[in-house]
């Protein structure tokens, strides 16, 4: 099998975006990371992410994104697929880090291309051949707007064999179902970026994962919602959209999504604090009585 192939035949289900623990002088607490990782694996986590946002990227060095990248996946094992990502880099810092990730075990890597550069077909075809033959490890694009990626681009690299999805961080209807059908004959997956409610839609139309909004703490909740669009009980997995993700996205967005997040993670136990990467000032001291009782009004106790 290759490895194209088998990026694709485990490239479904909840997609955990992978936040980071920092110490209060602002480096990574890598201890932590890992021990979070190996966490989510015993709970059979399919897909983990290292991604700009979530993953804080732009509070990061570029040792600590090549040190966080080796630490996830040594406490990854070869359990879930790891997917890593690179940062704003020009191509011959990504030949370089393609390498790398390829050498410690990631399973694919998400090319995030500075967005200051130019989205034209000329600009993105050249990156992608200026890093080509550097590893053959597994490719993802990343669709992030504004300006949104083109269409007719992501057709022609989706044919490339090494390129095998895209996670959508644009627009999560018309564009994320425009690129589905226009890569629908091409190995190629397209990731939806956020929410089971998006995905609820875009499973039906060939999506095959998605970034879920609450499995960094509760990956229970999205496997099961996972398992209900499989099996095609669509009424019970809109239940659970009701229930579970509006109510706890609308106030976590209301609060600051970031820190929020990262307090959920906290009060499961799984990490020792909330702390943002710096600049960012440290969250208000009462969040974490907030989230606890937020978290048990909409999801009551933790069964694990």
């Amino acid at each position: 099998m290759s490895r194209e192939v088998d990026v694709l035949q485990r490239l479904k289900g909840p997609v955990v975006p992978i936040n980071i623990c920092f110490n209060t002088d602002g480096t990574v607490n890598f201890k932590a990371v890992g021990r979070y990782v190996e966490w989510l694996c015993d709970r059979k986590v399919p897909v983990l992410m290292l991604t700009y946002g979530s993953s804080e990227f732009s509070g990061l060095t570029d040792e600590e994104l090549w040190e966080l990248t080796a630490v996830v996946g040594e406490a990854n094992a070869a359990r879930s697929l790891f997917i890593a990502s690179t940062g704003f880099w020009k191509p011959a810092k990504t030949r370089e880090f393609l390498k790398h990730a390829d050498a410690i075990g990631a399973d694919a890597v998400k090319v995030q291309i500075n967005t200051w550069f130019p989205k034209t077909r000329a600009v993105l075809l050249r990156y992608f051949d200026l890093i080509e033959d550097a590893s053959d490890i597994p490719l993802l694009l990343w669709h992030v707007q504004p300006p949104p990626f083109p269409m007719e681009v992501a057709v022609e690299l989706a044919r490339r064999s090494n390129i095998v999805g895209m996670k959508n961080d644009g627009d999560q209807f018309y564009e994320y179902y425009d690129l589905m059908r226009a890569t629908r004959d091409e190995d190629f997956a397209v990731v939806s970026g956020g929410q089971m409610r998006n995905f609820a839609f875009g499973y039906q139309i060939g999506s095959p994962a998605y970034l879920c909004t609450i499995a960094p703490f509760r990956p229970d909740i999205a496997l099961d919602f996972y398992r209900l669009l499989v099996d095609g009980d669509y009424e019970a997995a809109w239940e659970m959209v009701r229930r579970y993700e509006d109510p706890w996205l609308r106030w976590a967005v209301e609060n600051d999504w970031l820190p929020v997040i990262k307090t959920a993670i906290q009060a499961a136990g799984l990490y020792p604090n909330n702390l943002l990467a710096p600049p960012r000032p440290d969250p208000e001291p009462d969040l974490l009585e907030k989230v606890n009782v937020r978290i048990k009004e909409i999801f009551g106790e933790d069964p694990n």
